[in-house]
């Protein structure tokens, strides 16, 4: 049958549901026993696969209203197609006004129509004191539990045996409008006499926010006590530092140090701290008086000095410091170059098989590489001369004339592109015969 075949099928299986449970209804102070016929998994015959059961205080009418309803679960499982069906929902409050009504679903997820809808009045129950109310006191805490305790109620204010207890947490202030929705704990032990200690532990909690535990309890005709004062366990106190900041650079220009360094991975995190030494293994002074909020910052009054060490911390939101990251060094000098220059080549002009040198300055900062390329009149390309590693100051390329073959190049006007990065800078060479 197709799947549009199977949803009119129980369509009209489904419109006989609660019928005859109207006539066989049985309603306690804290229970309705409902009746119906099965219905089939196509039309009248075979076998549904489940039953939708569900519960409101105010009519159910129609499929908005069953969705917003509460659902009990379990429930029976459908029999063949015309078996009479029963089943009691239980835990209502008496002297209750109920709505009930049933969908059925088959095995390829079809849902049918919703059926009737039943009202059934819970009985008044001659029982009319619930519990007193519990206060919940604290045990013990760990970095992601807490352990609490309380003394048993009983069924009727402090008389008897109360039927249970439920205990719930959440992260937020707990009261009647938030109750259903807070968590709730399992493993709470069953009641005893009133007076009885009592205690369970909630696991899974996050101690870095505060915690809100409340108890209550149920008598045999589901009233349940009122809520007393949520007990309130205080966040945890982070003690933990964030993580060492990494790839921290720096680079002199016109406003000073610039120094940069990768984002800390932290939640929590609130900045970081720069710090300056004159010597390598030397004591480092803050440079910030509170944490900066991004990955930079600029040492505007960098020391006269040839040398200095730049370090970064990282601070979270509790004032919990990070180790400080390596040191990254910077070259100062007021007169020191802040970028790659070739002065001109000398001998120039020059007898072809004779040596050229290049005279360059390395800056203090950025890169230590750069290539040089020397090209013909024509804008061929005739050498590759590559300097890595240099130290600040001048450094002396000798080009010995020839190409990158080895074989010695021709009389005639030379050029000598320097690169630094996206930069360049041009050098003029003769060679003669």
């Amino acid at each position: 049958m197709s799947s549009r075949s199977r949803s009119l099928a129980l369509v009209f299986a489904c419109l006989s549901f609660l019928h005859a449970a109207s006539a066989r209804a049985q309603v306690s102070e804290t229970s309705v026993t409902l009746g119906w016929t099965a219905p089939g998994d196509d039309s009248t015959t075979g076998r549904a696969t489940r039953y939708d059961l569900r519960w409101a205080r105010s009519p159910i009418a129609d499929a908005i209203a069953f969705a917003a309803a509460t659902p009990i679960d379990p429930v029976i499982a459908p029999s063949v197609a015309g078996t009479p069906e029963s089943f009691t929902v239980t835990g209502l409050t008496p002297a209750t006004d109920y709505w009930f009504a049933l969908v059925t679903v088959d095995e390829s997820g079809n849902r049918s129509v919703l059926s009737n809808v039943l009202h059934a009045t819970t009985l008044v129950s001659s029982d009319l004191v619930r519990p007193a109310p519990i206060p919940v006191a604290l045990v013990s805490t760990t970095a992601s539990s807490v352990t609490v305790r309380w003394s048993d109620v009983g069924d009727d204010s402090l008389t008897g045996v109360a039927s249970a207890t439920e205990v719930r947490w959440s992260y937020a202030p707990i009261g009647e409008a938030q109750w259903a929705s807070a968590n709730l704990v399992s493993g709470v032990p069953a009641p005893a006499a009133p007076g009885t200690a009592q205690q369970v532990t909630i696991v899974g909690v996050d101690r870095t926010r505060d915690v809100y535990v409340v108890a209550r309890a149920r008598d045999d005709v589901n009233r349940v006590s009122a809520l007393a004062a949520a007990l309130v366990v205080p966040h945890l106190l982070d003690t933990a530092p964030p993580s060492t900041p990494t790839g921290l650079t720096a680079a002199v220009d016109g406003s000073g140090v610039r120094l940069q360094w990768e984002p800390n991975p932290e939640a929590d995190l609130r900045g970081y701290h720069v710090l300056r030494s004159l010597a390598a293994k030397g004591l480092f002074a803050r440079l910030t008086t509170a944490p900066v909020a991004l990955e930079s910052f600029v040492d505007a009054t960098p020391p006269d000095t040839l040398l200095a060490w730049y370090a970064i911390t990282a601070v979270d939101a509790s004032g919990n410091e990070s180790a400080r990251s390596a040191a990254f060094r910077v070259t100062l000098s007021a007169d020191a170059p802040l970028q790659w220059v070739i002065a001109p080549p000398y001998p120039n002009p020059s007898r072809v098989g004779t040596n050229v040198t290049l005279p360059l300055t390395v800056p203090v900062v950025g890169s230590a590489d750069v290539v040089l390329d020397v090209q013909d009149d024509a804008g061929q390309h005739v050498r590759t001369l590559r300097v890595v590693n240099a130290t600040p100051g001048t450094k002396l390329v000798v080009w010995n004339g020839l190409n990158d073959a080895g074989r010695p190049t021709a009389p005639g006007l030379y050029r000598v592109w320097m690169r630094d990065g996206a930069r360049r800078e041009l050098a003029r060479i003769v060679r003669i015969p």
